[in-house]
Parts: C-alpha cells; structure tokens; sequence
C-alpha cells in the first residue's frame, strides 16, 4: 500500500504540525491499492500513542472499496475539541487505514504539537511516573539509612536500577511535555538505559553493609 496523509493542511512528517484541542482538524488521505485484490475500507484512525500507550484515536467511517491495482482518496473533518483532556506536549501520531475486521491495511506516522492541558490523561500518567519514581528510589535509599545496604557492589547498583528506569520513563515523559523532544522509539529506550545505567553505577558506588560497620 501507498499512502499519502495531510493534517490540517500540513504533511504527516511536517515539524509544524499542530492539533488545537477544541477544534475540528481535516485528515486528507490518498491511498494507492498495489496488491490483486480488492480492498474494503471502513474507516480513518487518528491516534497518538506513548511508551506503547494509546492517549487518544479518532476514527471516521468511509466504507469503501479500493479496487486491485487502484487508488482511492478520503477528506475527512475530524472532532477532537476533546483532546484538551487527553493530551498535551508532542507525540507521535498515526493515520491508520482499517478494513472491515477493523484491522490496519495501511498507515502514516509522524509528530505532532499537541495543545492541550497538562491536566489531562497525559498529564496524570506523568504524575503517576512521577510517583513511581519516588516509591522506587525510597526503596533503593532505605537499606542506607538502616546500614543494611549489600555488601557487593554489583548488588548495590542492581538496587538501584529499577529507580533509574524510572527516571529515565519520567524524563521521555518531561521531554515530550515541555514540547522539546518527541518520545520515539530510540529516545525511550536510549534515555531508559542511560537513566539505569548511571543509577546502577551510582549505587555501586555506595559504601557497602560490611564498610558502613566499620565507619
């Protein structure tokens, strides 16, 4: 499948692609069928997922079919005036093209600004990172203050790496909310691993249980 998408008159993989919550935003599609088959359409998704959670989709139904060797076009005026509760910062998104079973035969990717609340969906997944972060690193710190912290290094640093996965979580979270850096693949996972990283060396760093007894 070929397909070609503009968002409220921008490409899909245009840096200037804004969605303003409370608006109505026109998905324009053209898709071309490259397969022997005909191909039944029933609706355009548009959705914006994070860490591989959904925050929001739209779909709209175009019930069509797009003949074998053949190309089809879609203008659509998608309602989000409720994205102000679902999201804020820059996210990816994606326009799916479904079929009848409602599954995905064709899609675009790409990055959007997304003005909507901090008080949102979003936002209160933020929240609980944030949360979870701190409940992590009271779990690492505790054994501390109680002189009971592992005897090995690697051990002490292991403590510690699941608070730095958390960090690293909250900072694809604080870096997509402060409209700096969208969170893609590569950045989730390379923002994770440093975070872990620098935490377990942190904490293997740490005095043991055997030299906070001598101290």
């Amino acid at each position: 499948m070929d397909l070609q998408v503009t968002v409220a008159g921008q490409s899909l993989g245009s840096r200037g692609l804004t969605l303003d919550a409370g608006s109505v935003v026109r998905v324009v599609v053209g898709m071309r069928n490259l397969t022997r088959s005909d191909l039944p359409v029933d609706s355009v998704r548009l959705s914006g997922t994070v860490l591989g959670l959904t925050f929001f989709d739209y779909d709209t139904r175009v019930r069509t079919i797009v003949p074998a060797r053949g190309s089809a076009n879609w203008t659509v005026d998608v309602d989000i005036r409720d994205l102000d509760g679902r999201a804020t910062g820059l996210l990816p998104i994606e326009v799916a093209i479904r079929d009848t079973d409602l599954h995905t035969v064709a899609s675009a990717d790409g990055t959007a600004n997304v003005r909507g609340s901090l008080f949102s969906i979003y936002g209160l997944f933020g929240l609980g990172l944030l949360i979870l972060m701190g409940l992590l690193w009271a779990v690492a710190l505790l054994p501390l203050g109680r002189h009971a912290a592992p005897a090995t290094w690697w051990q002490r640093g292991l403590r510690f790496v699941p608070a730095g996965c958390a960090v690293g979580l909250f900072g694809v979270f604080a870096l997509s909310a402060t409209r700096l850096v969208p969170p893609t693949t590569v950045t989730e996972v390379t923002l994770t691993l440093v975070a872990a990283a620098a935490c377990f060396a942190a904490g293997a760093l740490l005095p043991g249980m055997s030299a906070a007894r001598r101290v």
